[in-house]
């Protein structure tokens, strides 16, 4: 019984932080489950007082009886009514707080979390393991008082109505509860299985319908199909092995129950404990029928607690993860910013070596810095430390001079404009995709972005223009107007620090020419960082780091690093001798 208890505890108060305003609610059906309890254990001795009455041929008394009985079950259907109803609106609420909570809590994790957890398993845990702690609630622990209280109430008549039978129920107690404890844990072992298989299933499914394409190009359709295969199975056979567990628990604590009723019979027959008025030994033996009901479902519902004890660890580890803080106190006040990286050293956790090292470069208000250099040379990891994507470096990056470490996270990113290569569309109107929600954007102020980066001709094709609603990704939009899209939406925010992931790699040649003449207007007073995979992007670039293995190994501007003949020089003339001046540096 102590798995129990200690179970219980464990969900109560995980979920008592988010009963909210629900919380009288809870308190009005604790109160009307004492009703019920009281009602329903007064049944037995008014059945004790209807067979005597019976007995002794007083029929006037017996019609009280049968009154004051049908009362009783009239009150006790009132009173348990009114309990469900208040417990599934009390839950029903909480269940709605706790999925909003882990969301809240998910979306401000940090981007090192996303990219090692698939999209399939933390569905599983903001939406089916918090649904199935919500069904605990419902089906399992709401009841569970009751079903303990009511079989204390039930011991308590039984040693009032035949203090000579009732050690014969005591004595099967002790069984019933080793039955319940060892099928706990086993259910419990299994119910865990259970969850991380599915959450497996839903993150192999999430992911084979995003690669689709993908796997009917490479007609790994078959492969596909045999791995996901193996994970049905084994999520069958564990589910199987749970519902083998859980059906043997029912049979033995029915079992239990018959065998106990036979004793008592027996024992009455054989005269070994003496006269007993027959009123008592029926009133006794309907009183076991009884009170092996709550047993067996206590043990029932100790099975659903099982699956909200997986469940709930599961949510309580994200809780635990640590999410993006304000941290730092000092907020970034002023409208320039300047930015300095002094000896900066980074590695990933699970990297023995580091990612980028002896990092030293400034960035001044109206100046562009552009990085260039093979995949994995690190640009990427620098721009994720600026914006504090990643953390834990050494060295120093000073941000108007005050150490980044120190700066409040979201007044850091108040001044950040980020344009990856990688985007996302939100199903929506161009309007709120490109303001994000931010009603303070007038559609004036979209538009005037829009034409400065020259997509006007976009909008004239979108019927609706700002009202035009994007699928998914947008996927009804092309790649170069949903590249045009998240550009417009970094501009249109004003900030002074623009970092930009090759913004105009998908667009065609024209438009990428009209946003080249609208860079310099783009680029005035703002602090830009450009990382850099076409030579038409950087040419004019104040500064220009190369880097290969993490370092710096050149800088300058673009005339002094073709003059250096260095490995800038060499990527330049690779494109220029493959006859597209602004193609791919790397």
């Amino acid at each position: 019984m102590k798995g129990i208890t200690t179970s219980t505890k464990q969900i109560l108060s995980g979920f008592w932080a988010h009963t909210g305003e629900d919380r009288p609610r809870y308190y009005l059906s604790f109160v009307l489950m004492g009703l019920t309890l009281l009602f329903d254990l007064g049944r037995p001795f008014i059945l004790k007082n209807a067979l005597d009455h019976a007995g002794s041929g007083l029929l006037d008394r017996l019609k009280v009886d049968a009154l004051i009985f049908l009362g009783l079950v009239l009150l006790e259907y009132l009173a348990r009514s009114g309990f469900n109803y208040l417990l599934s609106i009390a839950f029903l609420k909480t269940i709605t707080r706790i999925r909003q909570a882990v969301f809240d809590h998910v979306i401000y994790l940090r981007q090192a979390f996303f990219e090692r957890e698939p999209v399939g398993k933390l569905l599983t845990r903001t939406v089916n393991d918090a649904e199935s702690l919500g069904e605990t609630l419902r089906s399992g622990i709401a009841t569970i008082f009751v079903d303990i209280l009511t079989i204390l109430g039930l011991l308590i008549i039984m040693f009032q109505l035949e203090l000579r039978l009732a050690p014969v129920v005591i004595l099967t107690i002790p069984l019933v509860l080793i039955t319940v404890r060892w099928s706990g844990v086993k259910l419990k072992a299994k119910y865990l299985e259970i969850r991380i298989l599915l959450a497996k299933a839903n993150g192999f499914m999430a992911e084979g319908l995003n690669g689709v394409e993908i796997l009917q190009l490479f007609q790994h359709e078959q492969e596909s199909n045999r791995a996901f295969r193996k994970i049905n199975r084994d999520y069958n056979m564990t589910t199987i092995t749970s519902n083998i567990y859980d059906a043997s628990l029912y049979a033995i604590v029915d079992g239990i129950a018959i065998l106990t009723t036979a004793a008592v019979i027996y024992w009455c027959y054989a005269s070994v404990l003496g006269p007993i008025e027959i009123s008592s030994l029926i009133v006794f033996i309907n009183l076991i029928d009884r009170i092996y009901v709550p047993i067996r479902d206590l043990s029932g519902k100790f099975t659903i607690i099982q699956q909200a004890i997986a469940a709930l660890d599961r949510i309580f580890e994200l809780f635990q993860t640590p999410h993006v803080t304000a941290s730092g106190a000092h907020q970034i006040q002023e409208d320039q910013v300047h930015i300095a990286f002094r000896d900066v050293q980074f590695q990933y956790q699970a990297s023995g070596r580091p990612v980028v090292q002896n990092i030293f470069f400034e960035i001044h208000p109206g100046q562009v810095v552009a990085l260039v250099g093979q995949t994995g040379s690190g640009k990427s990891t620098l721009t994720k430390l600026l914006t504090k994507t990643y953390d834990g470096y050494q060295g120093e990056i000073l941000i108007n001079g005050h150490e980044l470490k120190d700066l409040n996270t979201f007044s850091l990113r108040q001044k950040l404009a980020v344009v990856h290569q990688d985007f996302h569309l939100f199903p929506g109107s161009l309007r709120e995709n490109i303001r994000l929600f931010n009603t303070e954007i007038s559609d004036s102020d979209l538009l005037e972005t829009i034409h400065l980066i020259h997509a006007g001709p976009l909008l004239e094709q979108l019927e609706g223009g700002l009202d035009f609603e994007l699928r998914e990704d947008g996927a009804n939009l092309s790649t170069g107007q949903r590249q045009l899209i998240v550009f417009a939406r970094a501009l249109v925010h004003q900030a002074p620090v623009l970092i930009m992931d090759e913004a105009t790699s998908s667009v065609d040649s024209k438009t990428e020419a009209w946003i080249q003449d609208a860079l310099h207007e783009i680029y005035a007073n703002r602090t830009v960082l450009v990382i850099a995979h076409r030579l038409s992007t950087i040419q004019e670039a104040d500064l220009i780091l190369v880097l290969q293995d993490g370092q710096i190994i050149e800088r300058g501007t673009h005339s002094e690093l073709l003059e250096r003949s260095g490995i800038y020089a060499e990527l330049a003339r690779s494109v220029a001798h493959e006859g597209d001046p602004a193609g791919q540096l790397s």
